[in-house]
């Protein structure tokens, strides 16, 4: 049996171009995130790995109707440039080579596309040309991270410090114990943060949750249903959205 390939990378351009016009491809993602530091004890890739993981287990979930492309790496990291080692790039030409992305998706023929990210400091810059991206695309497109998804009980259930997605701290370090466990440092992890309450247990339960909201956000896209999913984060709060007037192009 030969293996569902999901990335764009994966397929041939004659593969590609049959899924396209024989109406196969529905949707694709673009996964973003970044190359920065993660305290002492995660690599820097975690954000690249956990968003790709992510990508790739929701579009299996809705095999063959959506494919990813190759995810971008490197986004805005300014905040953590003191820590050698982290890449980060301008706001601005972060947004438009995600542009760029996605017009190239459009051209190819794909109508539905998530932007799919999983580093906290891309949401700002995405959220404020959304608008634009929509109208300049002329398709159904949108921007969430993978957390975005997760319901609020899910969250408080699992995460004892009742913060999510935070930064390498319980929930990430869970994520990586599930995910990637060979990419966790326990050795030097700093024993006064967070980072010390993540488990495997808790990581493999919040990813299988995380893949199953993204998989639905992309079935409610390609069905063209209304949804009402902003960026969001989780505090002892409860959700604290990340959408503000002052953040929205065009509202100052």
């Amino acid at each position: 049996m030969s293996r569902q390939r999901v990335f764009i990378g994966d397929l041939t351009r004659k593969e590609f171009r049959d899924k396209i016009e024989n109406g196969t491809i529905k949707a694709a993602i673009v996964p973003t995130a970044a190359t920065e530091q993660h305290l002492e004890h995660l690599e820097m890739i975690h954000d690249t790995a956990s968003v790709t993981y992510m990508a790739e287990q929701s579009a299996l979930k809705l095999y063959p109707d959506v494919v990813a492309a190759t995810t971008i790496p490197i986004g805005v990291s300014e905040h953590w440039m003191k820590h050698k080692g982290t890449l980060t790039v301008r706001a601005e030409i972060f947004t438009e080579y995600v542009y760029d992305v996605c017009d190239a998706l459009k051209r190819g023929g794909v109508e539905n596309i998530l932007i799919l990210n999983g580093h906290g400091g891309n949401v700002r810059p995405m959220m404020s040309r959304m608008e634009t991206f929509k109208k300049q695309l002329g398709i159904n497109v949108r921007f969430n991270s993978y957390w975005d998804t997760y319901p609020t009980d899910v969250v408080y259930q699992y995460m004892e410090k009742e913060r999510l997605p935070g930064h390498a701290d319980e929930y990430e370090t869970s994520m990586a114990l599930a995910l990637f466990p060979q990419r966790v440092h326990a050795d030097d992890m700093e024993q006064e943060s967070s980072s010390k309450y993540g488990t495997k247990e808790k990581g493999e339960a919040l990813a299988a949750v995380a893949v199953n909201g993204v998989a639905e956000l992309l079935r409610k896209m390609i069905a063209g249903e209304e949804i009402e999913l902003e960026p969001r984060t989780f505090g002892p709060d409860g959700a604290v959205s990340m959408v503000r007037d002052h953040l929205i192009e065009g509202k100052r």
